[in-house]
């Protein structure tokens, strides 16, 4: 507690008297004998009353168009891209990622798989997801909890967790029980959780209630908001390399549909695009976990190449997903509801010849043939859907596009230094707020350093001196909240209490590597891009006005002779994760002169190495600088997480075949000139 800072105090023991005695000072202000909590207390008896609702169904009476029903399915907000709200967090913090958010960069996964740190040389992950469908709480709230349970077991299998090793938790929001209809309601949906948990043989381990949400109108009428369960699932994943994404993989590939579908349009987004009602909502599958079981035990074994669970919107929604996020197309018969979200069904792509192993496997649970995918980009299913997976994207989308501007090209220069020692102490700097202290650690190490992560009251208190380490590292995060400015507090830290020391330390050519938040304070303390008075540069607000979480290509230029970059010709790919991170400049002379000076090690650029506009530069870094040094070479601050490339595994689209562009060589060549 003293090393960060936390206030704390012993405010008494544990004692086996069965009593709780309490003292204000030297007066004692009670003395309980608390056998009525151990021997428990008596249970409230409430009444609760639930009516099953007569629905009559109006699903006969208009023809259903469904391509314009499939088009505002995908433009629903429950369905539609959420890819706005998710680069706004950071959802890369720590680094171990092995399926992300983002599939293939368009498309939402099922579920995100880490790999916990001090486990990264493993194979394991863990996968988590949840499920939550409100909808169905207005038709039957038992029906709400199999429902919310198998979506959040189905996104779990679908990425390559064992469904043996499945727990999860729920998260009641409810209205007030001691009214009979609401608790009714609530003990329907209880006796569901119980039914399903059991069925799926997942325990819960946690949860949590927010009960009493209601309101009273003008006219003095009462209102609760719907009863609403979300489950979140946790899952054993045995090997990363053995995940399952949703985007389809390649042209003349099998799909298949695990699962059985059924009139099942009860509570369902369909109804709420096309107003109509009285549909049945959703039916528990008793033996889901069986086909879940097989399932993963194909994908075990390599013969999955990619996995979507059907949910919102149906098959159909599910298929134009995949197109969507594989960039491909596909061509498939389906005679039963397309927008029906009947529980327990997967989409699964099979190259050809894998295709007898996958239903050797699935033998035993209902498994149909649906079609193939296809190179160009255009989803059909027969006698219903016709549509060029481009109208799917902007229909999902939302219709909207980035801006995309060009910056102008770069210009060149000079400096190289020389290589030092081996074996290297490499002082990861930990902050009030830094997050990613392990993640710049584990790089160092697998790069052939011995990191250590120190606290800055560490320093400060002289319990670890500086000059003692070969190399320092200053991570991301948000040090102090960033609440005078990102870095500008850790920055004031640095300038006021260990300048004399860190000039020593720069002097004398040990690296220092300053990693967004870390090249923030490198910037503010003035340690960038030198001792220049006053300073000609700052980090910025994002030219887009929010934070940015998405990965970027870096080009290393050639010109600049800084031991970090220096040898490197391939672009680095790795993710961004800031809110200021605009490089700007007082003039454009100063940022002229940077380049001339070789100060600019690294510019944001396309796949193809061009200078590029937003999204490839994520801020609207002037000239799309991405990272400066110090004259001497020996001192790079980057926006960009190189830290959060150094596993295959953690590339977005290694199960494309993507390889390589990894952050590591930035790190290997620190530790080599240290």
């Amino acid at each position: 507690c003293n090393l960060h800072d936390v206030e704390m105090v012993s405010i008494g023991t544990f004692e086996a008297t069965g009593r709780l005695d309490l003292h204000y000072g030297d007066a004692e202000v009670g003395n309980i004998d608390i056998e009525f909590l151990h021997e428990g207390i008596p249970t409230r008896q409430l009444q609760a009353e639930w009516n099953d609702p007569q629905n009559s169904s109006t699903h006969d009476q208009l023809p259903l168009d469904a391509e314009a029903t499939l088009l505002a399915l995908l433009a629903h907000p429950n369905i539609r891209s959420k890819e706005e709200v998710v680069r706004r967090y950071d959802h890369e913090v720590q680094g171990g990622m092995a399926v992300k958010p983002l599939v293939n960069e368009k498309g939402h996964g099922d579920a995100a798989v880490l790999v916990p740190y001090a486990t990264h040389q493993q194979t394991k992950g863990v996968a988590i997801s949840n499920g939550v469908c409100p909808t169905y709480g207005e038709i039957d709230p038992y029906a709400m909890a199999w429902a919310a349970i198998d979506e959040a077991m189905r996104n779990v299998v679908a990425v390559g967790a064992d469904p043996d090793q499945v727990a999860i938790l729920d998260n009641f929001c409810w209205g007030n029980p001691n009214l009979p209809d609401r608790l009714g309601s609530l003990v329907r949906c209880a006796k569901g959780c119980y039914d399903a948990a059991l069925a799926y043989q997942t325990p819960f381990i946690s949860g949590k209630d927010s009960l009493n949400n209601e309101y009273t109108d003008a006219q003095g009428n009462r209102h609760a908001i719907p009863g609403t369960l979300l489950i979140s699932a946790i899952g054993l994943v045995p090997d990363v390399e053995r995940t399952t994404t949703a985007d389809l993989k390649q042209a003349g590939n099998l799909i298949y549909l695990i699962g059985e579908t059924r009139a099942e349009l009860g509570g369902s987004h369909f109804e709420m695009v096309t107003g109509l009602t009285g549909g049945q909502v959703p039916q528990p599958v008793l033996d889901a976990i069986h086909h879940m079981r097989r399932l993963h035990q194909a994908i075990a074994q390599g013969v999955v190449q990619s996995c979507h669970d059907c949910s919102e919107g149906g098959l159909a929604v599910a298929l134009a997903e995949m197109c969507i996020a594989g960039d491909l197309g596909a061509s498939v018969q389906f005679e039963n509801d397309l927008f029906s979200e009947s529980l327990s069904r997967f989409i699964v792509e099979v190259r050809a010849e894998d295709a007898a192993v996958f239903e050797s496997i699935l033998a035993d649970t209902p498994l149909e043939k649906l079609g193939i995918v296809m190179v160009q980009p255009r989803l059909t299913i027969e006698n219903a859907i016709d549509l060029p997976v481009a109208e799917l994207e902007m229909a999902w989308r939302g219709m909207t596009t980035h801006p995309q501007t060009v910056n102008p090209s770069p210009v060149d220069s000079v400096k190289s230094i020389s290589a030092r020692t081996q074996n290297p102490r490499v002082l990861i700097l930990h902050a009030k707020g830094t997050n990613r202290d392990h993640d710049a650690a584990l790089a160092c190490q697998l790069a052939g350093g011995s990191p250590e992560i120190i606290h800055l009251n560490q320093l400060l208190n002289h319990e670890r001196d500086l000059l003692d380490y070969h190399m320092l590292v200053l991570p991301g995060g948000f040090s102090y909240g960033d609440d005078l400015g990102a870095g500008r507090v850790w920055a004031l830290e640095l300038e006021t209490r260990l300048a004399e020391t860190l000039t020593t330390f720069i002097e004398k050519g040990r690296p220092v590597l300053g990693i967004c938040n870390g090249f923030q304070v490198l910037v503010k303390a003035g340690l960038l891009p030198g001792s220049i008075s006053p300073r000609p540069v700052t980090l910025a607000h994002n030219e887009s006005g929010h934070f940015e979480c998405r990965w970027v290509y870096l080009k290393p230029n050639p010109q600049s002779h800084n031991l970090f970059t220096e040898g490197l010709e391939e672009l680095i790919y790795c993710p961004v994760a800031h809110g200021e991170g605009r490089m700007a400049a007082r003039d454009e002379t100063t940022l002229q002169q940077f380049w001339a000076d070789g100060l600019v090690p690294l510019t944001y650029v396309d796949e193809c190495g061009n200078r590029a506009g937003y999204p490839y530069n994520p801020n609207g870094s002037a000239l799309g600088i991405a990272a400066l040094c110090n004259p001497a070479g020996n001192v790079m601050g980057l926006m960009p997480h190189p830290e959060d490339h150094i596993f295959h595994w953690q590339h977005p689209k290694w199960r494309r075949g993507h390889a390589g562009m990894s952050g590591l060589p930035i790190f290997q060549n620190a530790i080599k000139n240290a």
